[in-house]
């Protein structure tokens, strides 16, 4: 597996586990989400440079 798959499926990973803690803490949800959307945006770019 190349850098960028482990980049990217450390980041997934990193985004399913912010999902759960921000259902189970719902004072820091809109963090959570805040910080997914950007993971999200580091995913795709890997992607697109891949």
């Amino acid at each position: 597996m190349s850098d960028k798959e482990l980049a990217i499926n450390a980041l997934t990973q990193m985004i399913k586990s912010n999902n759960e803690k921000a259902e189970k803490n719902r004072e820091l949800k809109d963090w959570f989400h805040n910080l997914n959307l950007d993971l999200m945006q580091a995913v795709e770019s890997l992607r697109k440079n891949a």
